[in-house]
């Protein structure tokens, strides 16, 4: 089962939804006025669970024996939730569960995350965190890879707004974790659903995003 994630406002809805026009329903409800969505409510209802016990206790022990049989019985190709990347604990839990996962990391520089995020706070379910930095971001990051390398999941990482132009990269990615589909009939779709337009915060500096993030990473014990 392949998890799509990712910091918020980063492209998981779009990678979602292209997974969900392919054929590989992802499951939830896709929210137009956000261009977002797609997340299923019990995988969001596991996360959420997950979350509030490591708020509450600084581990996932009580929940995660309560939400076993929810994880280990989910029968999807692809879900979506950019809850796994919010604390390690929670994709390792459901590693420790399931041998079946892959993972797609979406990143987009976290500064540009926040201020598309800071858009549409008035539309987005979920309440903006007014504490919440770009260095925050990317640490959440770079303990997502490392559970990842940890625990020895298949994983690929993938840039946006970068990728809307890069569908070749894009294949080789679902393609490179084990989500097959035939390539031109993607293109075709890729080419449909993107929205250029709609990113107003591009990149601005090519070496900005890779360079702070993998700071981050060497900097880890």
């Amino acid at each position: 089962m392949l998890i799509i994630t990712g910091p918020g406002r980063s492209g998981t809805s779009l990678l979602a939804l292209f997974c969900r026009e392919m054929g590989f329903d992802p499951g939830g409800t896709w929210h137009e006025f956000v261009d977002a969505g797609l997340e299923y409510p019990p995988v969001v209802r596991i996360n959420s669970a997950l979350q509030k016990d490591i708020a509450e206790t600084g581990n996932t022990n009580a929940s995660l024996d309560q939400q076993r049989e929810a994880i280990c019985s989910l029968d999807f190709s692809v879900i979506k939730d950019p809850r796994f990347t919010y604390h390690p604990l929670i994709l390792r839990a459901w590693c420790s569960l399931r041998n079946d996962l892959t993972v797609l990391v979406t990143y987009r520089r976290p500064e540009h995350a926040i201020a598309s995020r800071e858009r549409k706070a008035k539309d987005l379910m979920r309440g903006l965190d007014k504490n919440r930095t770009g260095d925050n971001i990317r640490q959440e990051l770079a303990d997502t890879l490392e559970v990842l390398l940890d625990m020895q999941v298949p994983h690929r990482m993938i840039l946006f707004p970068q990728m809307l132009e890069r569908y070749d990269e894009v294949y080789n990615v679902f393609s490179a974790l084990d989500i097959h589909f035939d390539k031109e009939h993607g293109r075709e779709v890729w080419s449909r659903i993107i929205r250029p337009d709609k990113v107003h915060f591009k990149p601005d500096d090519k070496t900005h995003n890779s360079g702070r993030l993998f700071g981050f990473l060497r900097g880890k014990r």
